[in-house]
């Protein structure tokens, strides 16, 4: 999951072509690419759309799309639930986590057609709701994986997954990583990994774009073959402050399992990527994967730990564990054991 960066600090500003340099910045550091493919959105108002007594609203869109979100302004629907309409029918109702803003986006696969339904206390609020869908566009060049940074796992930089850096309006800050923060994008799981670029720059459109937070709140992703995206301008290589966990931005590195790891467990591939990356990440600073570490909270008043909480976390945690979310997913944090022990072993491997 993924909230907005804490407030920029600017005076850092400075230090920020050393402290954030981003992997695909250099030429030829990140290996053969090509122009980013061009992001298409659908915006649609839903209180323009007809509701059925069932409170469901309808949406068509002429212009097809692979990722849907939903936004609005003021206080977050209690739920959210989405489906699309396949050659076969609707599909099942998805439900989207809400945060304030906008729900989590989730990977639909190239559909026209989506329902929509919001609650607030039991009452139909989608007319305050506005369908976002995103066609994320196809690469003439297909992605590669490549290793830019000596010592880490390999990795698909932004410029090799299509980052449009035209996008990128974010101030960068840097940090000093004390832990990792495991979550998934939630949605669906019901894709391949041919399609994974296009998922993380649908990600991409959605959070910078849409969202307004002007660039992907992840540091990192993975998707279910165990393959690692590179996230948030700056965040693999170096340490800047990401937009994935609210009050804990700062200090923490997210990384994210591309999938809803409720009820369906994480792949052994990402648990070992998972794994393999926050090890990298925290042994370049000292940090060891089964410690513990003192955060201290940003969060407004009314969330797990209000603004000026001092908290001691694992320094491989979940996203549940220092806000009120699923993140990430039953299943996804029955894992953490696992990302632990096998970051563990990862750090103390020879030559690691």
């Amino acid at each position: 999951m993924r909230f907005r960066s804490a407030l920029p600090r600017l005076a850092a500003t400075a230090l920020l072509t050393m402290a954030a340099l981003p992997l695909s910045g250099p030429p030829g550091a990140a290996g053969p690419t090509s122009e980013p493919p061009e992001a298409q959105t659908v915006r649609i108002a839903l209180r323009d759309v007809a509701t059925t007594r069932a409170a469901v609203r309808e949406v068509h869109s002429e212009k097809p799309f692979e990722l849907v979100g939903l936004t609005w302004r003021g206080p977050a629907p209690d739920r959210v639930e989405v489906r699309t309409r396949t050659s076969e029918g609707w599909g099942p109702w998805i439900p989207l986590e809400a945060e304030e803003g906008g729900s989590q986006p989730m990977w639909t696969g190239r559909s026209n057609d989506v329902q929509v339904r919001a609650d607030k206390r039991g009452q139909d609020i989608t007319e305050q709701l506005q369908f976002i869908g995103i066609d994320p566009g196809r690469q003439a060049v297909p992605p590669e994986i490549s290793t830019p940074v000596a010592g880490a796992p390999p990795v698909v930089t932004r410029a090799q997954w299509g980052a449009d850096e035209s996008k990128m309006t974010w101030p960068v800050e840097p940090t000093s990583t004390k832990a990792a923060v495991v979550h998934h994008t939630a949605g669906t799981n019901d894709y391949t990994c041919d399609e994974s670029a296009r998922i993380v720059r649908g990600i991409y459109q959605y959070h910078a774009v849409e969202l307004g937070w002007g660039d992907i709140g992840y540091h990192a992703l993975v998707d279910k073959c165990g393959t690692v995206f590179e996230g948030r301008t700056g965040g693999f290589a170096g340490e800047v402050i990401g937009g994935h966990v609210r009050g804990f931005n700062d200090h923490t590195f997210g990384i994210s399992m591309m999938g809803h790891h409720d009820a369906v467990t994480p792949s052994a591939q990402t648990v070992r990527s998972v794994a393999d990356v926050v090890a990298w990440k925290l042994k370049t600073k000292g940090v060891p994967a089964d410690g513990t570490t003192r955060l201290l909270s940003a969060a407004p008043q009314g969330s797990k730990y209000p603004a000026g909480t001092e908290v001691t976390l694992p320094t491989i945690f979940g996203h549940r564990d220092a806000a009120y979310t699923a993140c990430p997913g039953k299943s996804g944090y029955d894992q953490l054991g696992s990302i632990r022990s096998q970051a563990y072993d990862a750090q103390r491997a020879p030559g690691r």
